[in-house]
């Protein structure tokens, strides 16, 4: 994941709680995505060719793993913007 986005706090930018709320909103609306995508897991029922449910399933996890590696880069931008206010 590339690095954190840090916007830096000032009195003519976007306020910091809208800052942070876009974030956390971006973050749960990942968490939406993810339950979707499991619905569509890909199964045996739907692939007589193992070798190619194996392959897809790996493909699929890892699209999962990367939309919570994101959450968790959200978090943490939301937590810098955060802590410049103190």
């Amino acid at each position: 994941m590339s690095a954190l986005i840090r916007p830096t706090i000032n009195i003519n930018g976007t306020a910091p709680e809208d800052l942070i709320r876009l974030r956390l909103e971006a973050n749960r609306s990942i968490n939406l995505v993810v339950e979707w995508l499991k619905e569509v897991t890909p199964n045996g029922r739907d692939y007589p060719d193992q070798d190619r449910l194996a392959a897809d399933r790996r493909t699929h996890y890892a699209r999962i793993a990367a939309l919570r590696d994101l959450q968790g880069v959200l978090l943490e931008e939301a937590i810098a913007i955060r802590d410049q206010q103190s």
